[in-house]
């Protein structure tokens, strides 16, 4: 693990910009020479700056524009008074402003649409329903229009003006992250990885709305005069104030938790309220009620994954998305072979595999991201 490893990053492109001072490009080098991600970070950056697509996009750039565009997402602090002005705009256009969309149309031969160049990003992002996209990274502070954002660890918070009633945004996060959101009136939602939540700056006066993909734990803050509502592909979670886990990356696996308070889950017409203890599944298209085990659906927030006499085809996507790799497996009886036990995300992969193939005796390898059980 690489010790402030985005202020390495921030380092790479003042050294790129030609403004990185000699103390800075001291500790750049060393990570270089001493860390292959970071060395493989470094070349890959030289190699896409100087494409042709590169030299032609920088040349036809407005840097006033540029710095018009850039300058609201720094705090107050001139953290970029050293830099030479128009090399430094040029940069932070590309890669400080935070528009993938840009640094996509430099790293792909084909066009990619935004939402396409924040699926293939392995950082959390946000964007705003105006097109803005913006990466969200520990310990800054962002300005997007008269919302300022604020990041701590892995955790987004906002204050926003009345009038963005009806500003929206959307949190990502990518494979392998998980992150934790505070909204506007105090509701706290923890994204587990491969999630995403669309949320408006400020509530209206009638309701409480998200939108969720993927899981989520909400403590939600108590307002008898606002409903909250989840709602996602699948089926909509009504609230007034509680803790629950909703699990939305797929119809089949759909399940709303409940830990504290009361909520009810609605399906097209049909309807069910949890008691504390209880969830709501999904089972030949009808809402069902079932008890849940608090260990193995809420452990994910504590990075581990419980799972009791689960297959294979159960437990690969949460493989997938917490190593961002893809499963496949060779004779549809190994899919179907069941297991007990955990999954670590701190560990590698490496280890997880490992420990599966002691467990199961099925042997398993890693090749070009897709992990194949034999």
């Amino acid at each position: 693990m690489i010790a402030n490893k985005e202020h390495i990053e921030a380092l790479l492109f003042e050294k790129i910009a030609g403004t990185i001072s000699e103390e800075d490009n001291l500790v750049v080098e060393n990570a270089i020479s001493n860390h292959h991600e970071i060395k493989k970070q470094w070349e890959e950056i030289q190699a896409k700056l100087s494409t042709s697509k590169a030299t032609a996009f920088l040349a036809n750039l407005n840097e006033d524009v540029a710095w018009q565009n850039t300058q609201q997402h720094f705090t107050a602090q001139p953290i970029m008074s050293k830099f030479n002005y128009k090399k430094a705009v040029a940069i932070a256009a590309i890669f400080v402003l935070a528009i993938p969309a840009v640094w996509f149309f430099l790293n792909q031969e084909s066009k990619l649409s935004a939402e396409e160049a924040i699926a293939t990003s392995k950082h959390v992002y946000l964007k705003t329903d105006d097109g803005q996209l913006v990466e969200i990274s520990a310990n800054r502070n962002i300005n997007i229009g008269d919302t300022k954002l604020s990041t701590t660890g892995k955790e987004l918070s906002y204050k926003a003006a009345e009038e963005t009633v009806n500003n929206w945004a959307t949190l990502v996060v990518p494979p392998t992250k998980d992150y934790k959101i505070k909204l506007a009136d105090g509701t706290e939602v923890w994204l587990n990885a491969a999630s995403s939540l669309r949320f408006p700056f400020q509530f209206g006066a009638k309701s409480r709305e998200v939108y969720l993909k993927g899981e989520a734990y909400f403590q939600v803050a108590k307002n008898k005069e606002q409903e909250f509502i989840v709602h996602t592909d699948y089926a909509d979670v009504k609230v007034h104030g509680t803790s629950f886990n909703v699990n939305a990356y797929d119809e089949v696996n759909f399940t709303t938790a409940l830990v504290e308070g009361s909520v009810s889950t609605t399906k097209d017409t049909q309807q069910i309220k949890l008691k504390p203890g209880e969830k709501a599944i999904f089972t030949k298209n009808m809402l069902k009620t079932a008890a849940f085990d608090s260990q193995e659906v809420l452990g994910w927030m504590k990075g581990t994954y419980f799972f009791h006499n689960q297959s294979i085809k159960e437990i690969a996507p949460v493989i997938g998305r917490w190593f961002d790799v893809k499963v496949n497996w060779e004779q549809t009886g190994i899919a179907d072979q069941t297991f007990t036990g955990e999954i670590d995300k701190g560990l590698p992969l490496s280890v997880v595999i490992a420990n599966l193939q002691i467990s199961s005796g099925i042997k398993a390898e890693l090749k070009d991201g897709v992990l194949t059980f034999k």
